[in-house]
């Protein structure tokens, strides 16, 4: 039995990233297809093929990859991001979602360092995940991520005196599992 659930923890795991993923390409699919699709249907109906918007992805993919390697193509790209940059309202959305995807795609470095457990309310323990550290008069703190459960894309933000924390010798995998399954899943350092 004890098996069975680990399994099925490990499914959902792998089956929900998955599913998102899926789901998100799917509607990026529709959308270019929506655009491109109707445009050659409109004007050039013999050459529309059901697809078009996901071909026309990876070329748009593949083209806005080759402009970014080469300088006249960098030079281009960095002024259309002014432009996203210079948009009232727009340039707010353009910055944070520009800001998350370039932290996520360093490889050099780890966006969660480690996994700590802090208080919340009188002996009210939850987990989270050390994105820095910084010095405040002089006392060291560390920037917390604290995911809500079991969507652990969204959560809140808090800067702790290090003091005030206490890091968990688990991996930060093992820390998102427990929080995806809202506890159910216990690493094997855990499990005694």
């Amino acid at each position: 039995m004890k098996n069975l659930k680990k399994y099925f923890i490990s499914g959902v795991l792998f089956l929900v990233p998955s599913f998102i993923s899926i789901w998100v390409l799917f509607k990026i699919f529709i959308f270019m297809d929506g655009i491109i699709g109707n445009l050659v249907k409109k004007y050039l109906p013999d050459f529309y093929i059901k697809g078009l918007g996901f071909i026309s992805l990876i070329l748009l993919i593949l083209i806005l990859g080759f402009l970014a390697h080469n300088f006249f193509g960098k030079k281009f790209l960095h002024s259309i991001e002014r432009i996203f940059e210079t948009l009232p309202f727009l340039n707010k959305i353009y910055t944070f979602v520009n800001g998350i995807i370039q932290t996520l795609l360093k490889k050099e470095k780890r966006v969660f360092r480690e996994v700590i457990k802090i208080e919340l309310f009188s002996n009210t323990f939850t987990i989270g995940f050390v994105t820095g550290e910084q010095n405040i008069n002089g006392e060291k703190y560390v920037s917390v991520f604290v995911p809500t459960v079991p969507n652990i894309s969204t959560g809140f933000y808090v800067v702790l005196p290090e003091k005030k924390v206490e890091k968990l010798d688990i991996s930060v995998e093992d820390a998102f599992k427990i929080v995806v399954s809202m506890g159910i899943f216990k690493p094997e350092k855990w499990e005694q």
